[in-house]
């Protein structure tokens, strides 16, 4: 049995992927089959609610998270998420044997002696499980066809196993067939395309056999702990102000929102009206009790006025949309401070909290004057919605597997598992509505191959995860997103947090017709939980100074030049000049892959 964090289910794991377990290999299943939500009878109370998200960016799809052992009465000990053994290939390095055990019986390796039980059997092959699967760009996942692989001299050739002989480099190793002698070198095979299986092994139920589907792409050989096996596509969402406070979350959760959309036409005239509707829920299992005990404590104008908030919500179609309108909500905050008045109750109190007393400008350095906002709450919605397989390196052809479900209690709804974090962070912005001059200077060398990226996007997005988001090569974001990386450093030294726990959220600002923008940065540290953390964070802003210091005063070296300061942005490149020695972070903070980073123009716009 292995143990994960919930998070990692969304930042490294998630359906399709293959865990290490104890007693081998497994692949995650799908929610719906995974049995994770049948001890569930009250699906509300993992619904994460956010209409911005879901509306907007997941085709109307709910939002859950995942349960843990404790909130089920569950001991920690349990299972409560069901995997596959994955793959059913082994080898026997005792007697350099590749088998696929099949049957129940007390035997793994067929040159082995028997073991005690039927089940030790199985769990020995489990250990022994092949290092190597096949993927295809489609996301398809299967076993080596290792029998399939060989040009057999006999049309009647199924062996029941196959010789491995060798070791060290996979050019030194070939894999023979015991009954006509034909073998083939796995370092050609690695290299080699096969045919696909078309199969998605997450997709497969306990007990129902192997499904395969047609599938016109090649699939390659691949270490089965690679990268790029499975590389996930997560969105997320800034819970931003007028619907940020407990009240708009509930009202928001699923079955509430779709009766009030259900009600446009003919909209409830009192808050008795509304919660006798709602109570129809509850009967049926759909709804809680104690939310309808929350919402009784707001007063009717309190409820019509959020009601009539959370259905004029602002969908965004695309994630830039998203994120300008997280980053104009955050300048306002910046400016205005939020909420405007003292919270009436501890229930009341906002997601979403700026103190203007606490908001420093200007924080100089060089030409340029820096405004730092700490947010003392905040909370971000996180989504694994997809994940892609490239075996072959061919980023382009690689496409997004959905992990969307269905929930047999709840047919012909679409959810998506996430994760809600609670927790503070830092805005960091420019004012340019105060100053439009005080901007960074974008017209050297370095920034002009970037301009060049944006202004002819087709040209750069070739074989790149950027996938189309020409923003990300405009001459800000990098800006910004370099000097994010440079701050989440500089924190990690010199004020005890780890760079992994601190997250970038890097916004941008454009006027596509003369390529002007403006631009900002959040760094936030979160966790699941309402609470959040403690504050740790934004103690640090009547000291930003010491931050900034440590980010920027090194910027002209790095321990890897001249190599690193010699890397130029151009075609077929993620970066300028950057580094994990002096740029790069965890993927766990950066939201873009550790890709559009030039620390050389980040001091080049520094003037």
């Amino acid at each position: 049995m292995t143990q994960i964090r919930r998070s990692q289910f969304l930042t490294t794991y998630g359906p399709g992927a293959i865990i290490e377990g104890i007693n081998g290999p497994r692949v995650i299943l799908s929610p719906e089959i995974s049995k994770v939500f049948d001890r569930v009878n009250d699906l509300t109370r993992f619904d994460i609610t956010d209409q911005r998200l879901s509306q907007g960016l997941l085709e109307g799809a709910g939002i859950l998270r995942l349960p843990s052992n404790a909130e089920l009465g569950l001991p920690e000990i349990d299972g409560l998420y069901k995997t596959r053994r994955f793959p059913s290939w082994s080898l026997c390095t005792a007697h350099n044997i590749l088998y696929r055990k099949t049957r129940d019986d007390n035997k793994s390796c067929p040159k082995c002696s028997e073991h005690k039980d039927n089940r030790e059997a199985w769990r020995v092959a489990s250990r022994q499980a092949i290092r190597f699967v096949r993927a295809c760009p489609d996301g398809h996942l299967d076993d080596v066809d290792w029998a399939g692989i060989i040009n057999h001299s006999r049309k009647d050739c199924e062996p029941s196993y196959l010789l491995w002989h060798g070791s060290g480099a996979l050019k030194n190793i070939f894999i023979e067939c015991p009954m006509c002698g034909r073998n083939i070198n796995l370092g050609i095979a690695y290299t080699n395309s096969w045919k696909c299986s078309g199969r998605f092994p997450e997709k497969e139920p306990p007990g129902a056999g192997i499904f395969r589907s047609e599938c016109t792409k090649e699939s390659r050989i691949i270490q089965r702990g690679a990268a790029n096996l499975r590389i996930p596509d997560i969105v997320s969402s800034l819970v931003i102000p007028h619907c940020d406070t407990n009240l708009h979350r509930i009202l928001q959760m699923s079955v509430i929102y779709d009766t009030l959309l259900n009600h446009i036409t003919h909209p409830f005239t009192s808050k008795k009206e509304f919660l006798e509707t709602l109570n129809i829920f509850v009967q049926r299992k759909k709804l809680s009790y104690e939310t309808i005990s929350q919402l009784e404590n707001y007063d009717e104008e309190e409820i019509f006025n959020a009601i009539r908030q959370v259905l004029n919500l602002n969908i965004p179609q695309s994630v830039y949309d998203l994120r300008r309108e997280e980053f104009h909500a955050l300048l306002h905050a910046a400016e205005h401070g939020h909420p405007p008045e003292k919270p009436k109750g501890a229930f009341k109190v906002p997601n979403f909290e700026v103190q203007l007393s606490r908001v420093r400008f200007p924080l100089s350095w060089g030409r340029l004057s820096f405004r730092i906002t700490p947010i003392s709450r905040l909370r971000v919605i996180m989504v694994q919605n997809a994940y892609r397989r490239i075996p072959a390196g061919k980023i382009t052809e690689a496409k997004p597997v959905s992990t969307a479900f269905e929930l047999p209690s709840e047919p012909g709804r679409k959810w998506y598992i996430g994760s809600e974090l609670s927790g503070e962070g830092i805005f960091i912005d420019l004012n340019l509505r105060s100053d439009p001059k005080n901007s960074p200077l974008l017209t050297g060398e370095m920034a002009e191959s970037w301009w060049n990226a944006w202004n002819y996007p087709r040209e750069y997005l070739q074989d790149n995860l950027i996938s189309g988001d020409r923003h990300q090569f405009h001459p800000l974001f990098v800006w910004w997103h370099t000097l994010a990386h440079r701050l989440i450093n500089a924190l990690s030294v010199d004020s005890g947090y780890s760079s992994a726990a601190i997250r970038e959220r890097i916004f941008l600002d454009v006027n596509e017709d003369t390529g002007q923008a403006d631009g900002g940065l959040l760094l936030y540290t979160a966790q699941p939980g309402g609470d959040g953390t403690l504050g740790g964070l934004i103690a640090l802003v009547p000291e930003f100074e010491r931050v900034l210091e440590r980010a920027l005063s090194s910027l002209d070296t790095c321990s890897n030049d001249p190599l690193c300061g010699e890397e130029e942005f151009g075609k077929g490149r993620y970066n300028g000049a950057a580094c994990y020695a002096c740029s790069l972070v965890s993927e766990t903070s950066c939201e873009h892959r550790n890709m559009s980073l030039d620390r050389k123009l980040l001091l080049e716009g520094l003037g």
